[in-house]
């Protein structure tokens, strides 16, 4: 009988460090810390990195965004699972601050912005106009706080999983698991009376008759307006969700005002997989 000290594949001393093929480097640790809160640049370039040597299952993506804020305040009520779009201005960009909109304020910058050059028409005549100024970029995750009243530091998730406002529902039964998500710019036209939609915070604004603009909606395959939006991008597939129906005004007020969005269930899509 061979003795153990013969033996092959002797257990070590748990130390995955010490052999291959279980060897991988170590980063060395974290490096100093912050004076102070992390600027942008900082927290684009982390001092520590995962490095594992299995695979990584379900990670998520999550890139830091400054918002500029709005004189009327929207950007305060921004809330975890709310949809963001960014303005893709040189200014803002230069100084790390975007113009950052939910489903709400995007859609009231949409029907009420003026052309800089004419400002007897709205801003977004055209498609083209609102895909040129606005990027999709993510679903809110949460606030990093920096203790400024002026500016919100949020942090989006942008790949993997993220809990969403549930802005959908099929035309007929129930959301499951598995279907896809969409949000879409369909072109809208006010009737032949003058009428008034809510502005974010819930404020009647009034539309004169005849006007042309672009709304941003929530889709499914199985929507009417499927086929009729000019641009759609998918948001996710549902890995989470509820039961229950939200009702048909709540998922029209919730486009328009910030706290009905925010009111809506969360459910769980997997993003850009």
């Amino acid at each position: 009988m061979a003795s153990i000290a013969s033996l092959s594949g002797m257990p070590t001393l748990g130390n995955v460090n010490s052999s291959p093929p279980f060897s991988f480097k170590s980063p060395g640790g974290p490096r100093g810390d912050y004076s102070g809160k992390p600027t942008v640049s900082a927290l684009q370039n982390p001092t520590l990195h995962n490095k594992v040597p299995e695979a990584m299952v379900n990670g998520t993506a999550r890139a830091p965004l400054f918002v500029r804020p709005f004189t009327r305040g929207y950007e305060k009520q921004y809330s975890e699972g709310d949809i963001l779009f960014v303005k893709k201005d040189e200014r803002s960009s230069a100084g790390q601050h975007h113009v950052v909109a939910n489903i709400p304020v995007l859609n009231y910058l949409l029907r009420t912005e003026l052309d800089p050059v004419d400002s007897s028409q709205l801003r977004y005549q055209k498609l083209e106009d609102v895909l040129k100024d606005w990027n999709y970029y993510g679903i809110f995750n949460n606030d990093m706080d920096t203790g400024s009243k002026w500016q919100r530091l949020l942090n989006v998730n942008v790949r993997g999983r993220s809990r969403v406002a549930r802005l959908w529902q099929p035309k007929r039964g129930h959301l499951r698991r598995g279907d896809c998500v969409w949000i879409g710019f369909i072109e809208r036209k006010s009737g032949p009376t003058i009428k008034s939609l809510p502005d974010p915070n819930g404020s009647r604004v009034p539309l004169n008759r005849g006007t042309t603009y672009y709304e941003a909606i929530a889709l499914m395959d199985c929507c009417d307006d499927f086929e009729k939006v000019g641009f759609k991008l998918p948001v996710g597939i549902v890995s989470q969700v509820t039961l229950k129906r939200p009702h048909q005004n709540a998922l029209r007020d919730a486009h328009h005002i910030t706290e009905t969005c925010k009111s809506l269930e969360r459910i769980e899509v997997l993003m850009r997989i």
